[in-house]
C-alpha cells in the first residue's frame, strides 16, 4: 500500500472514531441511569431546536436580495406554518424548499 492510501485510511478511521464517540457520548453519560435527566440537559434540549432554526434563518437571509418581496413571503410562510402545525421538521423542510426556489 502506498503512503497516500494509508493516510486516507487513517483520516477515515479518525473521522469514524470521533463521529462514533460523539454520537455515543449521550448514551454513555445518560443511558444507564434510572433517575431523571439533569435540569441543564433539559434546558439545553429545549433551546437546541430554536437555535438551529435561527441559524438557518440568518444563513438563508444573508444571501438574498431584499429588494424583492420573496424573502418576506418566505419568512411569513415558514413562521405561520410553524405556529399553525408546531412541527419544526416541517417548518425546516418548507423553509429550505422556499429558499432553494428563491435562490434558483
Amino acid at each position: 500500500m502506498g503512503a497516500e492510501i494509508l493516510y486516507m485510511l487513517g483520516v477515515v478511521a479518525v473521522g469514524f472514531a470521533v463521529n462514533y464517540g460523539l454520537r455515543a457520548l449521550p448514551f454513555v453519560l445518560f443511558g444507564a441511569r434510572h433517575e431523571p435527566l439533569p435540569k441543564w440537559v433539559e434546558r439545553l434540549g429545549a433551546w437546541v431546536s430554536p437555535a438551529v432554526i435561527a441559524g438557518l434563518i440568518v444563513y438563508a437571509y444573508s444571501g438574498l436580495a431584499w429588494r424583492t418581496y420573496a424573502p418576506w413571503v418566505a419568512g411569513v410562510v415558514v413562521i405561520g406554518l410553524h405556529l399553525w402545525k408546531r412541527n419544526a421538521l416541517l417548518s425546516i423542510i418548507v423553509g429550505t424548499a422556499l429558499y432553494m426556489y428563491f435562490v434558483a
